[in-house]
């Protein structure tokens, strides 16, 4: 359990309560057979694209948001268009002092996450359980881990009921072959994240934000995510529209609970000043 160092400045950020969606503006995206928008309003420019990707996925699929390749959209992705410059609000980083993450520069394409994990895990149990020893065979089973790996992170960021075991995961797969072979059990652990600094500031009548800094191995920042204020146990805001859940995230998939679960310690302990 990641013991999170708690401190408060309610006050901080005064002038941006005034108007707590700083971050309003058309979301115009489109794939090579239909086209759609969405207005997105959020304290920054990555929260109102992951809060707007819900209401665009149909259901059951589960749609996140990534850096489009080089050379173009991927197969069956949708490309996101931002607005002009005379169009755009602020991103609202240096507002709310957060991690610049997404900008207005970015390409950035929507993809189906379930469908692409999907899709990786039925080819790597094909290639893992009916081909070969030979050189080429192995390569191709190779790049089929890489790519469940993959999609099984990409999943657990854009999910909130994903889970699973991700070693019980290949050997169900693998059927008895070893897949130790292509990817150490050392490669499967999940890196440690520390946060500290965890302060709560006022949002809406119904959320709170959690802001708080972190260290990810080299990679450090500072974040901010919802609380959901209401009833007798304030809590972390887990589900699709967490603000964790980033097209360009500080976090892999596989590093959100322990993340969640520091913030929401930082959360109980403060359980009743947040509830006054």
């Amino acid at each position: 359990m990641i013991a999170p160092t708690a401190t408060f400045n309610e006050h901080a950020f005064d002038p941006v309560l005034d108007c707590p969606n700083l971050c309003v503006l058309p979301l115009r995206f489109f794939d090579k057979y239909s086209d759609g928008n969405r207005l997105g309003e959020a304290p920054t420019l990555s929260m109102a694209i992951t809060e707007a990707l819900p209401s665009i996925a149909p259901k059951p699929a589960i749609f996140g948001a990534r850096r489009m390749p080089e050379d173009g959209r991927s197969y069956d992705c949708y490309e996101i268009i931002f607005p002009g410059k005379e169009h755009r609000s602020t991103d609202g980083y240096d507002e709310w002092g957060v991690r610049r993450s997404v900008t207005f520069e970015d390409k950035l394409e929507i993809f189906d996450a379930s469908k692409e994990f999907a899709t990786a895990e039925r080819l790597l149990r094909y290639r893992a359980q009916d081909l070969g020893e030979d050189d080429a065979a192995l390569e191709v089973i190779n790049d089929g881990v890489v790519r469940y790996l993959q999609a099984f992170d990409n999943l657990l960021l854009w999910d909130p009921k994903a889970c699973g075991d991700i070693g019980a995961n290949l050997d169900d797969l693998f059927q008895g072959r070893d897949w130790t072979r292509f990817l150490s059990p050392s490669e499967l652990e999940v890196q440690e994240v520390t946060i500290t600094n965890v302060e709560f500031l006022p949002y809406d009548d119904d959320l709170a934000i959690v802001r708080f800094d972190y260290a990810n191995g080299s990679a450090v920042g500072r974040e901010m995510t919802y609380i959901k204020r209401y009833g007798e146990r304030p809590a972390v805001v887990r589900h699709g529209w967490s603000s964790l859940r980033s097209p360009i995230p500080a976090f892999a998939g596989r590093q959100l609970n322990q993340v969640y679960d520091a913030l929401e310690c930082a959360v109980n302990a403060s359980r009743r000043r947040l509830t006054r």
